[in-house]
């Protein structure tokens, strides 16, 4: 998994799932880009890499506006003169019943999590396609097991995560001629910022472990393992494809008992 003289761009990155990404793909020899709006952890997570023998840069964006996303894509271009690789692991909720929720934030849950995708992939096509190349650029996002499941309270959470997926198929199909390949990961339940506040509600940590056959909540670095692998070279012949990394909740029915 050796990414040398690759660049990555990666959002979302001053936490959780995108600081450990971010983390994973530096140490792999990667030179990463990174955006969020939290200046300070951005600074330090550059400066965890490069004191580590890693280069990053990081560039301050909300990506909830679009000047913003285009500038950090231009910039970091500018900066490394190349783009290899894009993940997309920026994403919130608001958790609430649908019918108490104001269409602002819905709009705003929406455009965080998908119309951001819809705007990295336009601003970073023309620096990702590269039709002859010996290996292909790749554009990961990260979705949810609430692509595929209901989960409480978060109905403009799953809207904006089903479509997400669909947008990864549909660019799949459209960028496989210019050699990228794109892919979702779709987490389980993974210890984060985000995670957390909802798995202490109640019994519901009780409630999803025991739909998980592996009865472990997953951790960032199994999110991180799983980005490496669709980045690299041993991913070239698989784009529209969803890796679910979630312990086997997908796939059952019920778990065994003890």
């Amino acid at each position: 998994m050796d990414l040398s003289g690759k660049v990555a761009l990666i959002t979302g990155a001053s936490s959780g799932i995108g600081y450990e990404v971010a983390s994973r793909l530096a140490g792999a020899g990667a030179k990463i880009a990174v955006t969020a709006r939290n200046q300070d952890k951005l600074a330090k997570l550059c400066g965890e890499v490069e004191f580590n023998g890693g280069k990053a840069v990081y560039f301050q964006a909300d990506l909830l506006k679009e000047k913003e996303i285009s500038m950090c894509v231009e910039k970091t271009y500018a900066y490394y003169g190349q783009l290899d690789m894009v993940i997309h692991c920026a994403g919130m909720t608001i958790k609430g019943p649908l019918q108490d929720m104001p269409s602002d934030d819905w709009d705003t849950v929406i455009d965080s999590n998908m119309k951001s995708a819809y705007l990295l992939a336009r601003f970073t096509w023309k620096y990702l396609q590269r039709p002859g190349a010996q290996h292909n650029a790749k554009f990961v996002v990260i979705g949810s097991v609430g692509t595929y499941l209901g989960i409480p309270l978060s109905a403009a959470y799953c809207a904006s995560k089903g479509g997400l997926v669909q947008l990864m198929r549909s660019l799949a199909v459209e960028w496989a001629s210019q050699q990228i390949n794109v892919n979702a990961i779709c987490p389980g339940y993974v210890r984060t910022p985000l995670s957390e506040s909802v798995l202490k509600i109640g019994d519901t940590y009780q409630k999803v472990i025991s739909r998980i056959p592996m009865r472990r909540i997953g951790s960032t670095t199994d999110i991180a393992n799983a980005v490496l692998f669709l980045v690299s070279p041993m991913s070239d012949y698989i784009t529209g494809t969803t890796l679910n990394v979630d312990g086997g909740l997908l796939c059952a029915a019920y778990t065994m008992d003890d």
